[in-house]
């Protein structure tokens, strides 16, 4: 059976309640409990999985698997039909990825399968059901961070450690937490460069968090990397075996929780690290900052590294750097040095090109309690409940009559009718100017080649 820290037990409580949790032995396997709101949370591959409602969002993520195997088979058939009909370096190369392909989705499905908890009946109702719907991260959300974390980003680390460093030094850091940790090497940079008494690296990314286990554990992975952009035949496909040169702590611990919705109890940890978080997170600032204040106690330290290339639909929420240390104010935090360099990000030797990040750091202090005034859920109730009406919304009736008539162009896709016969057809229906039909239905059928629809 699988332990957990008692160090990190006492720290962990229940994002429903906010109670401490207990373990319990359930059918031969650890899981944490609050009794008292008959709330269940599992310990998967030893990793605590606290999340609200545990079971929809493992069943979400294993649905993604079983899309991520149904899209890497069908490359993989595909590879295999041009093989047939390739030869000299294009059949080694095809060859290369195909045989890499298969590998990759073994050591990925093997990786996430203890959560594997739904089936989908084929790619196409997947693609129609799922892939439209808006996620904020996908199963290979970020893969590439598991290849520079512990294969070829040596640069790239040492200068991230730097950063994150010379703030911490000054800060107290008797115990720390990174939200956002990914495949968890800046963690355990910082955990190894700082010796607090525990660090908890958390994500909501079970593939990153399964692999890092695995590495910081002793266990090599085999896992192919395929480059965007080759530099050459060789790296088309490169398989690495990825493992950590450094022994694993006792007091390193993590954790599969959702950073918006604590599961740690109040004012425990003395240094939060955020690393390329909070620019992608789906929240307004001020709402996210509220959700880190509530971990720290007064006095207690925020250190920020990344980007601040926000991911929001509003341009109002999209901050630029003068405009942080106020939304920090309203959030509790005093911001007391902000700076930037410039870094390489997934610098691959195996990639033809990468980018250069400007990436800002700070150190803020808490200096009063703010409190979250609403729950931070990024999905509506009737998502999460799945016996409540759907509410006939203006963006839901906008996004059924766009879709309907996506479905009526489709249909009349028969073999015998000219874009002229449909956009005549449409625009006597939907009384429109004929031209201004033709060239809708045109840009339709356009789109639908170009694989953007």
């Amino acid at each position: 059976m699988s332990k957990i820290n008692t160090g990190l037990l006492n720290l962990l409580t229940c994002p429903v309640t906010g109670s401490d949790l207990s373990l319990d032995e359930n059918q031969g396997h650890l899981q944490l409990v609050n009794q008292e709101a008959n709330c269940f949370y599992p310990l998967i591959n030893g990793i605590p999985w606290i999340i609200k409602n545990p079971l929809h969002s493992m069943v979400d993520w294993s649905v993604k698997l079983n899309h991520f195997n149904q899209v890497l088979n069908e490359e993989i058939r595909i590879l295999g039909n041009e093989l047939k009909q390739a030869n000299g370096e294009t059949a080694r190369r095809l060859q290369k990825l195909h045989d890499n392909k298969v590998v990759f989705l073994h050591k990925v499905t093997e990786l996430v399968s203890p959560i594997l908890k739904a089936k989908v009946s084929g790619k196409p109702i997947y693609d129609a059901l799922s892939d439209r719907a808006p996620n904020t991260q996908n199963l290979l959300s970020y893969e590439s961070n598991l290849y520079r974390d512990w294969v070829w980003g040596d640069e790239e680390n040492e200068l991230s450690l730097s950063i994150v460093a010379q703030h911490l030094n000054e800060a107290s850091a008797e115990n720390i937490l990174v939200l956002g940790a990914g495949a968890c090497r800046l963690a355990f940079d910082i955990h190894n460069h700082i010796k607090p008494k525990l660090t908890i690296a958390n994500d909501i990314n079970p593939l990153l968090m399964f692999a890092a286990q695995s590495i910081l554990n002793g266990n090599s992975l085999e896992l192919p990397e395929f480059p965007a952009h080759p530099v050459n035949l060789e790296s088309v496909a490169v398989l690495h075996k990825i493992e950590s040169r450094l022994e694993r702590p006792d007091n390193f611990h993590l954790l599969i929780s959702d950073a918006l919705k604590p599961t740690i109890a109040k004012g425990t940890i003395s240094t939060v690290v955020t690393p390329w978080l909070i620019d992608i997170q789906p929240f307004e600032l001020a709402k996210f900052l509220r959700a880190i204040n509530h971990y720290l106690p007064n006095g207690g330290t925020w250190i920020n590294f990344g980007s601040l290339v926000f991911n929001q639909n509003r341009e109002s929420f999209c901050y630029s750097i003068e405009e942080i240390k106020s939304i920090a104010q309203t959030a509790g935090f005093e911001i007391e040095e902000i700076e930037s360099q410039q870094i390489p990000y997934l610098k691959s030797p195996y990639n033809a090109g990468y980018r250069v990040e400007t990436v800002w750091s700070w150190r803020a202090t808490k200096f009063k309690d703010c409190q979250q005034t609403e729950d931070l859920q990024n999905l509506p109730d009737w998502i999460l409940d799945t016996s409540q009406v759907i509410p006939a919304t203006k963006e839901l009736q906008a996004f059924a009559f766009s879709h309907q008539m996506y479905a009526d162009l489709a249909s009349k896709i028969d073999g015998k009718s000219s874009i002229d016969t449909i956009a005549k057809s449409l625009s006597k229906q939907k009384k429109m100017d004929r031209d201004e039909a033709s060239a809708m239905v045109k840009s339709f059928y356009l789109k639908i080649i170009q694989n953007q629809i």
